[in-house]
């Protein structure tokens, strides 16, 4: 049954003109469309002027006084029975328009808590994953403006429309792109987009400053500036694939992308060396097994306590 038949049935209901049978077909809609019904309903009951609570009883009227009328006079009941019929399809039809304006156009935020990662289909086919610590609105449905506000982290698989960007804003950045996956970073201590597939346009909402990104490239905002690398770093999406790759790696540089990787601190005693390195490779290890293979490269030791790891008494002798 189309929206158009529903819209009649709806006048009829709630006039209380429906046959049985009509009813049955009605109830069954209201059965799948609970939600809706409900909210047409609470718009039906304010909407009712207060000098006419009865308007929608009409039709009920007049089958109850017709038999009595001359025949000369039921022409103008009829009449206007049925402006009042469709007087109640118009409003009905208003109500559901509005209310799919309304439904379609609320905001939906997704958060993530510390350590959770969470994959999210938007409306018009786009895939987001949101690291830990973050959050995402965006509209119920991405019709016209395809646009999204972050916090935190998340990486984006936007399908491709020509005719319809897809906008991510954090405040600091602005992120204009047509088709492509890219992660944006937009934490306390660091603000950055990386693309992975595709072109992005990305703009510093403070200066206006714009750079063009293209696949594998990444930029910085650093001191309200945008800083361009010609090569994003290859651990950037390890928290939500759990490999991490370190070739000739400085070991400094390795524990931070353990820590992004796994959602801990690493706390080292003492500075680290900047000639210590490390080449290893991991896939969906456990943080100890990850741990155990670094006590066994660099003789460290180490202690767990929750989220937070102590590194301590470091070789980097070769």
């Amino acid at each position: 049954m189309d929206s158009q038949d529903i819209n009649v049935l709806l006048a009829k209901h709630f006039s209380g003109e429906t046959k049985p049978e009509e009813e049955a077909v009605l109830m069954n809609w209201i059965k799948n469309n609970p939600d809706e019904y409900i909210s047409l309903k609470i718009f039906f009951a304010e909407s009712q002027p207060l000098d006419s609570p009865q308007l929608f009883e009409t039709g009920n009227a007049w089958n109850r006084i017709a038999p009595n009328l001359s025949s000369t006079k039921p022409t103008v009941f009829q009449l206007y029975k049925k402006y009042i019929y469709a007087t109640a399809v118009a409003a009905v039809f208003i109500l559901i328009s509005t209310f799919a304006f309304l439904y379609a156009n609320t905001e939906i935020t997704v958060q993530t808590a510390n350590g959770q990662v969470k994959s999210i289909e938007l409306s018009d086919g786009s895939l987001v994953t949101l690291n830990d610590n973050s959050s995402i609105t965006y509209k119920r449905f991405l019709w016209n403006n395809r646009t999204v506000s972050l916090n935190g982290e998340a990486f984006f698989e936007v399908k491709h429309d020509e005719s319809k960007p897809f906008s991510v804003n954090t405040g600091t950045l602005s992120v204009k792109v047509l088709g492509t996956s890219f992660v944006v970073t937009t934490k306390e201590k660091e603000k950055s987009v990386a693309v992975i597939t595709g072109k992005v346009k990305v703009t510093a909402t403070p200066t206006s400053q714009t750079v063009i990104l293209e696949k594998k490239q990444a930029v910085h905002y650093v001191s309200n500036r945008l800083i361009k690398s010609d090569t994003a770093n290859k651990n950037l999406l390890s928290w939500k694939t759990k490999s991490l790759s370190f070739e000739n790696t400085p070991l400094q540089k390795a524990f931070q992308d353990i820590e992004d990787c796994y959602h801990i601190k690493i706390q080292v005693e003492g500075k680290i060396s900047d000639s210590c390195t490390v080449t290893t490779n991991f896939k969906n290890e456990s943080i100890k097994e990850i741990l155990e293979e670094f006590r066994l490269l660099f003789g460290l030791s180490y202690t767990q306590k929750g989220n937070t790891v102590w590194v301590k008494n470091i070789s980097c002798e070769k």
